[in-house]
């Protein structure tokens, strides 16, 4: 697979590289070598967040979090680190935590708003949305707070100019499906997310699909 081909209209998925393991870092290696890519490396400013979390009240300084920094990495550099998310719609490759430490930073604000054992529940749930207009802003509001660990779209129709009344798109999103974008924007708010797309919308063919009576999604 060559990584640094374009994406093609529907295609919503990032493809998640673990620089530790051989294969993946083989398809980085090639990832990078090409001189268009975007690159977002913010790890450290991740890592900082999260030790401060982890030592609430414990890190008085920027050198007290370099030291525990470096502690938690252990024996692995910074670059290897974590995982790198590539985004092909947009053609940028960005660095972050992997999926426990990640969702642990990512949902800190929610702790007893939603409780621990909560946001655990939470996260085994399923999700589907039929309409991605009106729909968009339940979608996207459900993945900030991580309300769910698995969305389901559905909606057969693109964007359109006086779509943008109500949906949150921009004007090169026009004539995309509404489900697949609002599939990118929740991948590169969160790539660990599950997300699953039904372009056609919701129909008598896919509708055991989607509600995953037939075979499961």
């Amino acid at each position: 697979v060559d990584y640094r081909s374009g994406a093609d209209a529907m295609s919503y998925a990032p493809k998640l590289f673990r620089i530790t393991q051989q294969a993946d870092a083989e398809q980085f290696n090639l990832l990078v070598s090409d001189p268009d890519l975007m690159i977002h490396d913010t790890l450290q400013i991740q890592l900082a967040e999260l030790m401060r979390i982890r030592h609430l009240g414990r890190l008085p300084n920027v050198d007290a979090i370099n030291e525990a920094i470096f502690n938690h990495l252990g024996q692995t550099g910074l670059h290897e680190y974590g995982v790198w998310a590539y985004y092909p719609w947009c053609r940028r490759l960005v660095h972050i935590l992997d999926e426990a430490e990640f969702v642990e930073l990512r949902t800190s604000r929610n702790k007893y708003k939603i409780m621990p054992e909560e946001q655990e529940a939470l996260a085994t749930k399923k999700v589907g949305i039929v309409g991605l207009s009106v729909g968009s802003a339940v979608a996207y509001t459900m993945a900030m707070e991580r309300t769910c660990g698995h969305l389901i779209l559905a909606d057969f129709d693109t964007i359109e100019l006086s779509n943008l009344n109500r949906i949150r798109a921009s004007l090169k999103d026009l004539g995309l499906n509404k489900a697949v974008l609002m599939a990118r924007e929740i991948a590169e708010l969160d790539p660990y997310l599950k997300v699953n797309v039904f372009t056609d919308g919701l129909t008598a063919d896919n509708m055991e699909d989607f509600f995953g009576r037939s075979s499961p999604i």
